[in-house]
């Protein structure tokens, strides 16, 4: 088949058209992708999540990902204050890592420490949102305040909310926020129960959605009525 000149013409300029467009394309495409653009997306991102993140949130994650303090996550190698941005308190590229990052859950649990048969009241100031992580929560229903928590991470073991608050316990002890400090002695003993049963991860344990949780010292052996008494707010949030 003859081709003509005009048709050669016609030819040669589609293709010209043609390849402009791609050129085009391809520009906006790298402007979309570009290191400026990420970088403005990335700082947006940042202020969202130091919004976020607590100043004990923040400390912590330091503290399991830069051990070493050169500012680079120990496992990665990334700018630790990247990792923390992105909502990890524990790197997740580590295979030992459990916890997820902020905004991987929104699960509660109902519970109830006790000291010598008396209830502590964590419906205080002095309570309220240390974490963003696992965290009591201030409402005018005071009770659903000091009785539920609140996980927005998969895995978060319970030890994190008691230090964040100025307490801590194991399987040995439970310190309250004015450090006083209830040790086994024998003669007085702390238990750990979830849903009614000894329970024996003690701070590593991250409660399910709906657990029921209690955390008692004292030389009690019937703790019937302190289990019933935890409340059932979880189910609420």
């Amino acid at each position: 088949m003859l081709v003509n000149k005009q048709d050669i013409l016609v030819i040669g300029f589609l293709g010209f058209v043609g390849v402009v467009v791609l050129i085009a394309a391809l520009s906006t495409f790298s402007f979309l992708i570009s290191p400026t653009s990420y970088s403005a997306t990335m700082n947006i991102s940042d202020k969202l999540m130091r919004m976020d993140l607590t100043s004990f949130d923040r400390e912590l994650a330091i503290k399991l990902m830069d051990k070493n303090h050169d500012g680079k996550c120990d496992v990665c190698g990334m700018d630790v204050e990247l990792c923390i941005a992105s909502g990890q308190i524990q790197c997740n590229m580590d295979s030992k890592s459990t916890i997820g990052i902020l905004g991987s859950a929104h699960i509660h649990a109902d519970f109830k420490v006790y000291v010598n048969e008396e209830p502590i009241d964590f419906a205080k100031l002095n309570y309220y949102m240390k974490s963003s992580f696992i965290h009591v929560d201030d409402n005018q229903n005071k009770e659903d305040a000091s009785g539920t928590l609140h996980m927005h991470a998969t895995g978060v073991p319970l030890w994190i909310f008691f230090r964040s608050v100025g307490t801590d316990f194991d399987k040995n002890c439970l310190t309250l926020l004015n450090q006083e400090k209830f040790c086994n002695d024998g003669k007085n003993i702390l238990k750990f129960y979830v849903n009614g049963k000894p329970n024996e991860k003690w701070g590593n344990y991250a409660f399910n959605d709906l657990d029921k949780i209690l955390i008692s010292y004292g030389n009690e052996t019937d703790l019937t009525q302190q289990l019933n008494s935890i409340t059932d707010f979880a189910k609420n949030h």
